[in-house]
């Protein structure tokens, strides 16, 4: 065969692996989906790792995906995810093929391959980890991350077996009553935080109107306005005075 045509043959062949690639993204994209879906129902799960424990069938526990892919995918780092797929993975694309002696002088086929995402046994990882089947999200998986209907039947899947997002999330501490603030320029102070757990009722006012009530001399005013100007003053029960 001539040279010339032996460089065509392997120039469409790496079109046909640069297209290859490009439609790896496609599903990717939509079990990158899954994930962050998952992972907003986690409650503290080490979830990267019951992901690379997951028991797949017929795929040996050596030869299952590792934590990386599913930080990779929980991230929407779909290059990422492809670079891993494609250092793990068993399959290859041939690009050329040409024969060469080798040490004994015999004739022998050399081939020029490259490695392919495995994303079947991602699908089938994720499948089984999710406890979604697994046809299931091959169908979601060919419509892509921009077809509508894909992120609401996820969603509707992910409800299904986990809950609401959020749902597996401690409780959030509620926050605690604020303290009396002042602020300087007859304007009400901003929030700053909780107040101390003596804190009784929130009550905002300005340093005029708190002057006012405790009907402060001029000189009390002008200590209080300057002290306000400078920083936020909290003004909590005293705990003897309670009751």
């Amino acid at each position: 065969m001539a040279q010339g045509t032996k460089d065509e043959l392997r120039r469409e062949r790496l079109r046909e692996y640069d297209a290859a690639l490009t439609a790896a993204r496609l599903p990717v994209a939509v079990l990158a989906l899954f994930a962050a879906g998952r992972e907003a129902r986690a409650a503290g799960e080490l979830l990267e790792e019951a992901f690379a424990a997951t028991e797949v069938d017929g795929v040996d526990a050596a030869d299952a995906l590792p934590a990386a892919v599913w930080v990779a995918l929980r991230q929407g780092d779909v290059d990422a995810t492809l670079e891993l797929l494609m250092r793990m993975s068993r399959t290859e694309f041939v690009l050329a093929s040409h024969e060469e002696l080798d040490a004994r002088y015999r004739l022998t086929k050399v081939e020029e391959r490259r490695p392919l995402p495995d994303v079947e046994l991602l699908i089938s990882q994720l499948a089984a980890f999710l406890h979604v089947p697994r046809d299931v999200v091959a169908i979601l998986s060919g419509w892509g991350a921009e077809d509508p209907r894909t992120a609401a039947e996820i969603e509707t899947l992910l409800v299904q077996r986990f809950g609401a997002r959020g749902a597996g999330q401690p409780a959030a501490r509620a926050a605690k009553p604020q303290a009396v603030r002042t602020e300087a320029g007859g304007k009400p102070a901003a929030a700053a935080g909780p107040a101390p757990d003596n804190a009784g009722a929130g009550l905002r006012m300005s340093s005029a109107e708190f002057s006012a009530l405790l009907n402060l001399a001029p000189e009390q005013r002008a200590v209080l306005g300057s002290l306000v100007r400078q920083t936020e003053i909290i003004i909590a029960a005293d705990a003897g005075l309670q009751g």
